[in-house]
């Protein structure tokens, strides 16, 4: 578990003009949240970048250019080009943070491989890139990663009792509001943080990495892990990403063939390699009718089955549902481990990320592994929360700037 050194949540009563900026991978989001208080609807709109892979194989110098030039892109189409807004920035990335406005890069995931910003603190790369390129004088009042964001946003939306945030996105993790008192490799005196309460990041992708979840893997799932970067590593995000649900697929196909069991064992040649069944392809199957399977026949297409009919058509739809509900099953277990520890009467759990928003069933599978999972004295809800993480960053600098921070 990582400290995150924010000390509470949104209650309502913000107000003022806030930047979010989000840097989760190949898309750039930049979001612009006008709050108006308890009493009026809040304002946000949100422009999304593709950085370029030039730029994502660079420098830091680059990097950070991009993402003020293209900040300062946004703020022109509203004139709030040489306003001071306070910015909450989402950088989803291995980090040691240090507090709330301090985040040294450990390494890069998603695609990114810029040397000279490992071991520096993230947050002065991006300021020190608005000072120099841009007259405002716009601070970074707080660094997250998506799972404090998307906290935010939901605690937000659907008030106090919302404790837990959840992405299930390319990967897994959750955070949580905990007291400090209770965070027990966290020295508040040593830290110089004086607050009763932090969100905390549970990095809960990493459990599984001593070998914890072994008597459930497959055979599947450890090829999936030694074709990985990080071998050995994020097991959660392995059986739960939709950055691997899709090849874990195609791996069971591809054995269902060997064994003679789908398309009368004839053999295709795409499914010998990755990415050829990306996890939109489960979304897109098990969002048919049971009785319809006009996208799975045109998924084979594309796959250049040769010869293929309902039957399996049937067996493409069950392992698409099994891998889902298995991830499903995960993600509920590790969830009912935080009502288990949290010992609170009333939870809700805002949920969101890419199997969330897209996935026809997910929602309603984690729902029916928690009704059979979570400790019965526990009123617990999953609420949906689109846009969680950037918004949510959003919302936390509101709060920073609240309390004065």
């Amino acid at each position: 578990m990582l400290p995150s050194y924010v000390p509470a949540l949104p209650d309502g009563t913000e107000s003022g003009k806030y930047v979010a900026i989000d840097l989760s991978g190949k898309n750039l989001r930049i979001l612009l949240l006008t709050l108006n208080g308890a009493s009026k609807e809040d304002v946000s709109v949100v422009n999304n970048y593709i950085i370029p892979n030039i730029i994502m194989k660079g420098t830091g110098e680059q990097l950070f250019t991009f993402i003020v030039n293209c900040l300062q892109k946004f703020l022109k189409e509203f004139n709030l080009e040489e306003a001071n807004l306070p910015i909450g920035f989402v950088f989803s990335y291995p980090c040691e943070l240090l507090s709330i406005r301090s985040a040294r890069l450990l390494w890069w995931t998603k695609g990114f491989d810029i040397q000279d910003c490992l071991q520096k603190d993230v947050v002065e790369l991006l300021q020190d890139a608005l000072e120099l390129n841009m007259s405002t004088k716009a601070k970074i009042k707080a660094v997250m990663n998506d799972t404090v964001g998307q906290l935010a946003a939901a605690a937000h939306k659907y008030g106090s009792d919302c404790v837990i945030g959840v992405v299930i996105g390319y990967g897994c993790n959750s955070a949580y509001l905990e007291e400090t008192a209770k965070i027990k490799k966290f020295n508040a005196k040593a830290a110089s943080y004086n607050h009763d309460k932090m969100v905390v990041v549970t990095e809960w992708e990493e459990f599984g990495n001593k070998g914890e979840l072994n008597d459930i893997l497959t055979p599947f799932d450890l090829e999936i892990d030694d074709a990985s970067v990080h071998k050995g590593k994020q097991i959660i995000d392995k059986l739960t990403g939709a950055l691997y649900l899709g090849d874990l697929v195609r791996r069971i196909l591809a054995q269902f063939v060997l064994d003679g069991e789908l398309f009368g064992g004839t053999h295709v040649e795409k499914l010998d390699f990755s990415d050829t069944f990306p996890t939109k392809y489960i979304s897109e199957i098990l969002s048919e009718d049971v009785e319809s399977f006009k996208i799975a026949r045109r998924i084979c297409d594309e796959l250049e089955v040769s010869v293929h009919g309902t039957n399996d058509y049937k067996i493409i739809r069950e392992v698409c549902h099994t891998v889902s509900q298995r991830a499903a099953s995960i993600v509920a277990a590790a969830i009912c481990a935080l009502l288990r520890h949290m010992g609170r009467q009333s939870v809700k759990i805002g949920v969101g990320g890419a199997l969330i928003q897209f996935h026809p069933t997910f929602h309603t599978l984690l729902e029916t592994q928690l009704i059979q999972m979570a400790p019965l004295d526990v009123e617990w809800e999953l609420v949906p929360v689109d846009e969680g993480s950037v918004k949510g960053a959003a919302l936390i600098a509101a709060v920073a700037e609240k309390l004065g921070i």
